[in-house]
Parts: C-alpha cells; sequence; structure tokens
C-alpha cells in the first residue's frame, strides 16, 4: 500500500499497519498519537488542489447510489 501511495504522489508514509490485540489499548493510543504527528509534520494532502481542480474541471456531482438514476 504504501508503494502505492509513493506512486500517485501522495506519500507512502501515511499509512501504517499496526497488529495489537484488544488487550493492548495503551499501546494502541500510542501509536495513534505517532502517526497523528507524523502526518501532521507531513503537512496536507500533496494531492488535494489536484483533485480539486479536477472536480471543477469536470463539474463535481455527488454520486448516484447504485441502481437508482
Amino acid at each position: 500500500m504504501a508503494g502505492l501511495l509513493d506512486e500517485i504522489g501522495l506519500g507512502g508514509e501515511r499509512v501504517a499497519m499496526v497488529n495489537l490485540s484488544s488487550a493492548m489499548g495503551a499501546q494502541f493510543a500510542e501509536i495513534v498519537r505517532e502517526m497523528t504527528e507524523k502526518v501532521r509534520q507531513l503537512g496536507p494532502n500533496p494531492l488535494r488542489n489536484t483533485s480539486d481542480r479536477l472536480r471543477s474541471a469536470v463539474g463535481a456531482r455527488s454520486p448516484r447510489p447504485h441502481g437508482r438514476t
């Protein structure tokens, strides 16, 4: 997953896979704090402006639920 995010320009360091048991609440909280700080240091989504420009270029419409017209 990280490699794919790097390929599209989002940055693989924005994702992590961690295995914890339900008894590891303190470790979970620490991992969340660390990841939150890491993402804050990385800054805003580098693709945000690109997707906003694309959306406005194609005329942003809310997707319709499947099976409805």
